[in-house]
C-alpha cells in the first residue's frame, strides 16, 4: 500500500467533502494521537458582525456515530442551518411534500461512485455515513448547495472534472514529496491483515489533517467548483437567510470549505470569536477497546 493509495482515498474524501486546508495559519482539522491511538478532530468556528452569530461547522463525511449524533443536537439551536449536499434541495421536497419527478436523471456516475466508495470505506472502518447520520429532513435546515445540473455546468464552464481534479492531486503530491510519518507502518499494516482497522485510521488520519499544501495546489489562482464556487453559492444563500430576519445560523460543510468560507465572510465583515473541537473519530486498537 503506497503513499499514493492513501493520498487516493484522502481526496475522494475530500470531493463529497470533501478535507482540509489550513489557510491564514489556522487549523480545521487535527490528528492527536500516536501510530496506535489518537483522535481526528474537526473545528466549529464562531463568527460574528452585529446581532448576527455564525458558525462555520466543518465536516468529515464518514465518522463515529456518536459524532453525528452530537453534531444533530447542536443543530437544533439555530434558527437556520444551512447544508451541504449536492442536488440536496430534494430532501427539502421531500419534506415540504412535493412529489419527485420519476423522470428526474439520476446521480452523475461519479458521485454514485464516490458514494458507493464513500457507503464501503465506512463499513470496512466501522464508521457511520454522514447521510445516514444526520437528518436532513429536520425543519430548520436549509440547502445551500448546487444541484447536480449546476454541478455540471459550473464545471464544464472551468473545464473541471474529478479526473482533472485528481491529476492536479497527484501531480502535487509528487511536487511536494512524502511524509514518512504519514506512510502505514509494518505493524499497522498487520493489524488490518488481522482485521483490526485502526491502525490505518492513523494513516488516514495524518494524511487528512495534513493535506493543506496539497488542497492549496488543487484550488490553484482560479478555484474549484468543488471547493470555492460552491461557497459562493451556500455563501448567497447565507446572506438571503440574514436578509429574512435570521440571527442565530449555522453553515454545515466540509472542512476542506472552512478556510475560504471564513476568509470571504471576514471580507464581508465578520470577525472570529472563537472555536470549539469536536473529535470525529475516536481510534483505538481493537484489543486495547475489547478490553475496557
Amino acid at each position: 500500500m503506497s503513499r499514493i493509495y492513501f493520498l487516493a482515498i484522502a481526496f475522494l474524501v475530500t470531493v463529497l467533502q470533501p478535507t482540509f486546508a489550513a489557510e491564514m495559519k489556522k487549523d480545521y482539522v487535527r490528528y492527536i494521537g500516536d501510530d496506535k491511538a489518537g483522535k481526528l478532530d474537526t473545528v466549529i468556528v464562531s463568527m460574528k458582525k452585529g446581532d448576527i452569530k455564525l458558525d462555520l461547522i466543518g465536516a468529515v463525511h464518514i465518522a463515529d456515530k456518536s459524532y453525528y449524533s452530537e453534531l444533530s443536537g447542536l443543530f437544533k439551536g439555530y434558527d437556520s442551518l444551512l447544508f451541504e449536499l449536492v442536488d440536496g434541495q430534494r430532501l427539502k421536497e421531500e419534506t415540504e411534500g412535493k412529489k419527485t419527478d420519476p423522470s428526474d436523471k439520476e446521480a452523475d456516475p461519479s458521485f454514485a461512485f464516490l458514494r458507493g466508495m464513500m457507503t464501503n470505506l465506512a463499513s470496512y472502518f466501522k464508521f457511520q455515513y454522514q447521510t445516514e447520520g444526520i437528518d436532513y429532513h429536520s425543519a430548520n435546515f436549509v440547502h445551500a448547495d448546487v444541484s447536480f445540473e449546476e454541478f455540471e455546468r459550473m464545471q464544464a464552464e472551468k473545464n473541471e472534472t474529478f479526473f482533472t481534479l485528481f491529476q492536479k492531486a497527484m501531480r502535487a503530491q509528487l511536487a511536494i514529496g512524502t511524509d514518512k510519518n504519514a506512510e502505514p507502518k509494518g505493524g499497522q499494516l498487520l493489524l488490518a491483515l488481522l482485521g483490526d482497522s485502526s491502525g490505518i485510521k492513523v494513516v488516514m488520519a495524518r494524511s487528512l489533517a495534513s493535506a493543506d499544501a496539497l488542497l492549496d495546489a488543487i484550488e490553484g489562482e482560479d478555484g474549484t467548483v468543488i471547493l470555492s464556487e460552491r461557497n459562493k453559492v451556500a455563501l448567497r444563500v447565507f446572506e438571503k437567510q440574514v436578509a429574512a430576519g435570521k440571527k442565530n445560523l449555522g453553515i454545515f460543510y466540509g472542512a476542506a470549505h472552512l478556510p475560504d468560507m471564513e476568509a470571504r465572510l471576514i471580507k464581508m465583515g465578520y470577525e472570529r470569536t472563537g472555536e470549539k473541537w469536536m473529535t470525529a473519530w475516536d481510534i483505538q486498537p481493537r484489543v486495547q477497546s475489547e478490553a475496557k
